[in-house]
């Protein structure tokens, strides 16, 4: 008996091990008062938070737009068979209809202070909105590791400035890693420098825009004046790309099909950029700074990257002969190195390849890894802040192995880039539900409201509306595109596969007229309704440019009387 009782004092009892287990996952909780459904980051920013003016959308557009991705983006459209100015009409084109729908975007955030993740809880309901976030963070791993290793690459230029070595040093790896030794040390090493800013909170952005802006810019003009400069001119791609690229020219239709394609490729590479506005507008001092920051800048800094770029690669084209198309600009640096490897050279390719480093860094850290993080913050408020879920997204962003998606995948690589089949229709049921639905008009307390008294509650926490909308809104273009990426494994008519080509603005219009007519015959709870009371302490007086008396200056809140952010507990299903 005695051997029992001393066994029993030291065997904790089940109620003594849930004890630890409940102080264990206490201790994980994030600072504040967390719930399932909220925290610090994800609750409307109060004013002292809200530190973005419209220089600092401007720094931040212009650090974000410059960079290797867009680059090399627009002159990709060259393989479609267009010339320069046909890509530059294209890139134009595409370029004003993203920064409308991204103003238009970023409206919701800048008036309410809500991120996209949360504002979503509107039309697809407090649970549904979870599957909306599920299809970014997707990307957001993936694009953290791909950027990721583009930064890398340009770590590389870095390093053989100072090592011409360095390009060619010996590989240790099998041909099965699809990467070499020297890709794999820059790759880490860039990921080592970018980790650490995934703690800088977004509203103190501003000085790291600035300073990178400026440096990506002088960066790019400089490249742009060499190149043309050694070229002495634009280069052999400006009037015609089928004899280099070896693709017969264009009849009229194909030429339109081409255009089209082009248009639709840039708007679908920013399709991720344009839902996911409210993000960073949700930081803004005022709601007009976000509109007049945005709406200028990042259609001439789009357009600008494009033009510069589309003038780069036609100029190595003439230049490099040999070297076939460099697309992207790490690969013009190493070009102009091997040709020109003078200690004067490698000096200014040592601040050029730093240059687009600093700006790498702001897409990978800011567009990919805090953007992922605020998702995961939605998705898990108690657990995880934006800092953690940062945190996360580069470490599952290192483990999906970036190289090998870059060297090998190429269909997961064609899936990526038609993604914005699936975010058009998140993007019209985002605006058709904002804009003309509610009027601008949203409920905060009633977004974070976990149970039957929220009006966003609908069916169990998901509207059903919204997957119907989205799965019909997709439906024309999912032959196209699967047909596409199976590389004509699946066969399907020429026509199908066109209307593929119009994937972001087909399913953005077919969502938008559909969630405008299911609406129109059943009404959802709370329309044009707004809180009587400053529940999170979000607004304060405000005066804006835009005029005193507009919508956008300072939200007005109903008559009705609101609860604060309810306490019971979410109803057990």
């Amino acid at each position: 008996m005695e051997t029992s009782a001393s066994t029993s004092a030291f065997s904790p009892s089940p109620y003594q091990s849930m004890s630890v287990f409940r102080r264990t996952f206490r201790f994980a909780e994030v600072v504040g008062d967390p719930s399932p459904y909220i925290n610090e980051d994800i609750k409307p920013l109060p004013p002292s938070r809200r530190t973005w003016t419209k220089t600092t959308f401007f720094w931040f557009w212009l650090a974000t737009t410059i960079n290797v991705s867009d680059l090399a983006g627009s002159s990709t459209l060259l393989s479609l068979g267009l010339n320069v100015w046909q890509s530059i009409l294209a890139t134009v084109i595409a370029d004003l209809i993203i920064t409308a729908a991204l103003v238009a975007n970023g409206m919701q955030g800048g008036t309410w202070h809500i991120p996209f993740a949360v504002g979503n809880r509107a039309p697809w309901g407090v649970r549904g909105a979870w599957f909306v976030v599920a299809n970014r963070l997707i990307l957001s791993f993936v694009w953290y590791g791909y950027q990721g290793w583009f930064g890398g690459q340009l770590v590389k230029n870095l390093i053989a400035t100072f090592w011409p070595g360095f390009y060619t040093m010996k590989n240790h790896f099998p041909a099965s890693a699809n990467m070499k030794t020297n890709d794999f040390i820059c790759y880490v090493i860039f990921w080592c420098l970018a980790f650490p800013l995934l703690f800088v909170r977004p509203e103190r952005y501003r000085i790291p825009a600035v300073v990178s802006s400026f440096c990506v810019s002088i960066a790019t003009i400089a490249l742009l004046a060499y190149v043309v400069a050694k070229q002495g001119n634009a280069g052999p791609l400006i009037y015609d790309t089928s004899k280099l690229l070896k693709i017969k020219p264009l009849t009229s239709v194909q030429l339109g099909w081409a255009m089209t394609r082009g248009i639709t490729a840039k708007i679908g590479a920013w399709s991720g950029a344009i839902i996911y506005a409210a993000d960073f507008s949700r930081y803004a001092r005022k709601p007009g700074d976000q509109i007049w920051g945005q709406a200028f800048i990042v259609p001439a800094s789009l357009i600008g990257t494009s033009v510069i770029g589309l003038i780069i690669t036609s100029c190595g084209a003439g230049l490099y002969p040999e070297s076939g198309l460099l697309w992207q600009p790490y690969k013009m640096i190493q070009a102009i190195q091997q040709h020109n490897p003078t200690s004067g050279c490698r000096a200014a390719l040592f601040f050029l390849s730093l240059s687009f480093i600093c700006s790498q860094l702001c897409i990978n850290v800011v567009t990919c890894g805090v953007v992922g993080g605020i998702d995961l913050a939605t998705m898990f408020p108690r657990y995880i802040d934006v800092k953690r879920g940062s945190a996360v997204v580069a470490v599952v962003g290192f483990a999906i192995n970036p190289w090998q998606l870059v060297n090998t995948a190429t269909t997961f690589l064609s899936v990526l880039s038609g993604y914005s089949i699936f975010l058009g229709p998140l993007a019209g049921i985002m605006f058709a539900d904002y804009f003309v639905l509610r009027r601008q008009k949203v409920r905060l307390s009633h977004l974070y409201t976990p149970n039957y008294s929220s009006d966003y509650w609908f069916f169990h926490g998901v509207n059903l509306k919204a997957p119907f909308v989205w799965a019909c809104s997709i439906g024309p273009s999912l032959p196209g595109f699967i047909s596409t990426v199976t590389k004509g494994k699946v066969v399907v008519s020429l026509k199908l596969v066109r209307l593929s080509y119009l994937a972001w603005p087909l399913g953005f219009a077919i969502a938008t007229f559909l969630w405008l007519v299911l609406n129109k015959i059943d009404r959802p709870p709370g329309v044009g309704q707004v809180d009587d009371a400053d529940v999170f302490g979000t607004f304060d007086e405000l005066t804006d440019s835009v005029g005193s008396n507009s919508e956008l200056a300072v939200p007005t809140f109903g008559n009705e009387t609101s609860k604060k952010l309810a306490d019971e507990e979410e109803p057990k299903l």
